[in-house]
């Protein structure tokens, strides 16, 4: 018997409306870089939609949410990031065991002002200089550990197409990096790291920022989730508006 019924159905957003974080996500998924899965094809009470390792549920669950769940979590083998409240929670403890963190969202329909970003990049150390990840910097970001989330769920072609992104440069050396980890029409999802011999100089409030007025200037807006204090306090420094913490279940799946 099978369970879940892929959609590129739209409406399917309205089940994970009010979700932290999820807008993102759920875009992307309805647009080819990750997968929507609802409990019935004519009326959906329950569904899923995941992109790369971040896994949300919404709606309803019904009486097969665990095995939903687990078809989904068979996409691929390793570190999840689940958004499952209340029962649906209840559900993924039938699939695997897994810990809660705290994450905070942001507001994606408040984006942060451009006047106020061009400001932060008016602060740039002298000798860096900003390179878009595009040609031979797409197969670049590929190879070092700390940029390789950049590009991992496009391949040159596909990130050529639909990825946006920006290095930040030290002479001829990437230090820091800021790129859409999805991308959905009108927007992206931002990923953000600064290597880690350079960390705490600020590079990565001046990448983001670049990032942010690119993605502007295209007429996308560019939404934030932050995984830890540090993430938040970088939003926040950006001009996002915190909606607060939410939880989340992290697991190792297969």
């Amino acid at each position: 018997m099978m369970v879940g019924f892929p959609t590129t159905d739209p409406s399917a957003a309205a089940l994970f409306e009010g979700i932290p974080g999820a807008h993102g996500i759920v875009q992307a998924a309805l647009n080819g870089m990750g997968q929507v899965l609802v409990d019935s094809p004519a009326h959906p009470r329950g569904a899923l939609a995941w992109a790369g390792d971040f896994l949300c549920c919404g709606g309803k669950p019904g009486p097969e949410a665990a095995r939903l769940l687990r078809n989904a979590l068979q996409t691929h083998r390793g570190y999840w990031v689940v958004y499952a409240p209340g029962p649906w929670r209840e559900a993924l403890a039938k699939v695997g065991s897994f810990h809660i963190e705290r994450r905070c969202a942001f507001d994606h329909a408040v984006q942060p002002e451009d006047g106020h970003l061009r400001s932060l990049l008016r602060n740039m150390p002298e000798g860096l200089r900003f390179q878009p990840i595009e040609g031979e910097w797409i197969a670049w970001c590929r190879e070092a550990e700390w940029s390789r989330d950049f590009v991992s769920l496009y391949d040159d072609a596909s990130y050529a197409q639909r990825g946006l992104g920006v290095l930040l440069m030290a002479g001829d050396e990437p230090v820091a990096g800021a790129s859409s980890y999805v991308s959905y029409p009108g927007g992206i999802e931002v990923q953000l790291q600064t290597r880690d011999d350079m960390q705490g100089r600020g590079y990565a409030t001046l990448t983001a920022a670049r990032l942010i007025l690119t993605a502007h200037e295209r007429g996308m807006i560019a939404t934030w989730d932050a995984a830890n204090p540090a993430s938040a306090h970088i939003a926040e420094k950006l001009g996002y508006h915190a909606e607060g913490l939410y939880e989340v279940a992290e697991l190792q799946f297969g």
